[in-house]
């Protein structure tokens, strides 16, 4: 059974060589991975593993599928349960939004 990255030999077209700056819940997304690692409760191993078993993996950017990745193996590993973190996802867009 192949994986969302083995695409030898699938037409892939140009590949986009732009620079951008990462946007601030990138930066987060990158640094909660860092200290996730860092205190032993995830390795670079298991979080590819969670990327590249997402259902939905060519639908999401580059740090969508970190940060899916990341709930995955929280949940996975029964650090945090899934409504938890929605409760707090949705808590943080409601402070972030303003609503």
């Amino acid at each position: 059974m192949s994986g969302p990255h083995d695409m030898g030999g699938e037409p892939a077209g140009p590949v986009g060589k732009e620079v951008r700056e990462p946007e601030d819940w990138e930066r987060i997304a990158d640094a909660i991975n860092a200290a996730l690692g860092k205190k032993g409760l995830q390795t670079t191993d298991e979080h590819r593993r969670a990327i590249e078993s997402l259902p939905n993996y060519r639908d999401l950017a580059y740090y969508e599928r970190w940060a899916s990745a990341t709930e995955k193996l929280l949940v996975e590993k029964g650090i945090l349960a899934k409504v938890e973190i929605d409760e707090k996802a949705a808590e943080i867009h409601h402070r972030w939004d303003g609503a």
